[in-house]
């Protein structure tokens, strides 16, 4: 699978995607819910496009506008779930905390395994997929699906050995720094659900 002209184009499209995170850090920092949907929207989605160019040699998954779509919902959720755990565990830990980097692990340990909030996400995420490959049904049924155990392994493992050590850095960052560098982090989360979702026990959509 060689450079072609869609991968020159992709790299393009990501170094302006970062320089309008940053542009947007720093004039619209009054709306950061703005900017986390824009965020998300953009990235996330990007990291599902990569996952296709990966395993398919094109840049352009099914229904790419509604998955682009959703994730910026899904960029809302997280930059509320960020802002309510950092400020609580921060509360908690600080008092005991003896540095920033354990106060910073505190936060991203309880986000991303204790609280249960990180694969709560991601099951979300998970059966909104399949909403859009296979049309709506109980969610149930999507958790009894072929894959369903492969992507929560997936899931489970990225929670604890890269979710975690990635989130504890983005806490230490500048606030400045800390949005870039989670902007990026919203491509690996794309990549790695879309990896996770097992497409061979699809149903596809009837038309």
């Amino acid at each position: 699978m060689g450079l072609q002209m869609h991968d020159l184009l992709a790299v393009l499209y990501l170094a302006l995607v970062t320089w309008l995170v940053i542009y947007l850090v720093q004039n619209v920092h009054d709306h950061p819910f703005i900017l986390a949907y824009v965020k998300f929207l953009l990235l996330a989605t990007f990291g599902e496009c990569l996952k296709k160019r990966i395993t398919q040699g094109t840049w352009m998954p099914d229904h790419l506008i509604l998955r682009a779509l959703i994730w910026g919902c899904f960029g809302v959720w997280i930059a509320t779930s960020f802002m309510i755990l950092d400020s609580g565990v921060r509360w908690l830990v600080s008092a005991s905390s003896p540095s920033k980097a354990i106060t910073a692990f505190a936060i991203s340990a309880w986000m991303n395994v204790f609280s249960g909030y990180g694969f709560f996400m991601m099951l979300t995420h998970f059966i909104t997929d399949r909403m859009i490959d296979e049309g709506v049904k109980n969610p149930v049924e999507y958790m009894r699906s072929q894959g369903f155990a492969r992507w929560a392994k997936i899931v489970f493992l990225c929670l604890i050995f890269f979710w975690t050590p990635a989130h504890t850095i983005t806490f230490l960052l500048p606030n400045m720094w800390r949005v870039v560098f989670a902007a990026y982090l919203g491509i690996a989360l794309g990549a790695i659900l879309s990896f996770a979702s097992d497409p061979g026990a699809r149903t596809p959509r009837a038309a």
